[in-house]
């Protein structure tokens, strides 16, 4: 680990508001830029390879070509199953070991069907990126859509606390007693575990301590590479050089979500500095003099016309509220206008991508 860590940027909205789309633009920007740029997708729904115009991104990271980059792009969509895999193999356990870890229900269930843990583990894969690449300068993340992304940020710091908790402790030495000859000291100083064990025995019976016993036991290595990682990812987070962006769209739901991400954030004494206003109506046609008169007009030729004016008057009522109710905390908005040559393509094109991510870059002071 170098003196320093590269900027990372954090990436939270609803769905449905270009998200993934925006901070690929982002990762695409830096990277053409010149930078050497890493993109991590934590979104279970993988929109980051329809982003790309791509289905072969791997969990460990896929260089992304891009014509006449100065720079350097490799995104990764997060999968679980995959990373707790390569971080088994990485501590080099037998293969018998291995075998009963796979056996092991509880490895089963976290790796194959526990897919809300994917927001509070991604801190550890995110840590994980800076062994694996150590010249990243920049880190894009793209979480997953809702509220509950916000686990990404909130959550590192209770998991290291459970890994690092007496209950662990006690497990494990519940299970591996019975083949050990204690001293004295040791039984005394573990003994008032029994309480707690019998507790969890009553609840999920004893098989329910000695398989989970025995999955901490056979990952114990990788616990303390986690709990490692975890740390560096705390810290990584509460760097001044970080940057969240909540991103919304011109929708009622997508403003609600934004807003109640703001203020988790604050709670956790986390200040967003940037929300992301996504397809918004370009400037230089708000101020213009035809249009607010059609906007405003009261004489219309056809009904279509009339529904057409409502609609637009609708949209930048909502566009100047939303603008209203996120700035009230300090938060810099940045407004992304409607972007054609994206919403009319079948397939993106990364000149249409790298030109919205220079705007974030430019309105940001990113470059």
């Amino acid at each position: 680990m170098g003196k320093s860590f590269p900027r990372l940027h954090v990436f939270l909205g609803a769905g449905g508001v270009g998200k993934t789309t925006l901070s690929a633009s982002f990762a695409i920007s830096m990277a053409q830029a010149g930078k050497n740029v890493g993109l991590i997708s934590i979104d279970p729904a993988k929109r980051l390879q329809t982003a790309l115009g791509t289905t072969s991104i791997t969990e460990e990271g896929t260089i992304i070509p891009l014509e006449n980059s100065k720079g350097q792009l490799r995104a990764s969509v997060l999968h679980i199953g995959d990373s707790l895999m390569r971080w088994v193999e990485e501590k080099g356990l037998s293969q018998e070991k291995k075998d009963n870890l796979l056996k092991n229900p509880y490895f089963s269930a976290l790796s194959n069907k526990m897919a809300t843990a994917i927001d509070t583990l991604a801190a550890i894969r995110v840590a994980e990126w800076l062994e694996q690449y150590p010249d990243t300068e920049e880190l894009v993340i793209d979480t997953a859509p809702g509220i509950h992304a916000i686990d990404f940020i909130a959550k590192p710091e209770k998991v290291s606390l459970f890994l690092d908790s007496k209950i662990i402790d006690w497990v494990k030495w519940f299970v591996g007693s019975a083949n050990e000859k204690q001293s004295f000291v040791a039984r005394a100083f573990k003994s008032g575990a029994k309480k707690i064990i019998d507790g969890l025995a009553l609840v999920g019976g004893r098989n329910f301590i000695v398989n989970f016993g025995e999955f901490l036991i056979l990952l114990d290595e990788v616990f303390v590479t986690a709990l490692e990682r975890i740390k560096i990812a705390q810290k990584w987070l509460n760097t001044p050089s970080t940057q969240i962006f909540i991103v919304t769209a011109i929708r009622e739901d997508a403003i609600f979500i934004a807003k109640e991400i703001q203020r988790i954030l604050v709670n956790l004494g986390i200040k967003p500095k940037y929300a992301i206003i996504n397809k918004t109506f370009p400037e230089h046609l708000r101020i213009d003099t035809n249009l607010l008169q059609f906007i405003q007009g009261h004489s219309f030729i056809e009904e279509k016309e009339k529904l057409f004016a409502n609609y637009l008057k609708s949209y930048l009522d909502t566009q100047a509220k939303i603008s209203k109710e996120l700035s009230f905390a300090k938060i810099s908005i940045v407004e992304i206008p409607i972007a054609s040559g994206l919403d009319g393509e079948q397939e993106l094109r990364f000149s249409d991508l790298s030109s919205l991510g220079d705007i974030i870059q430019q309105k940001t002071g990113s470059i």
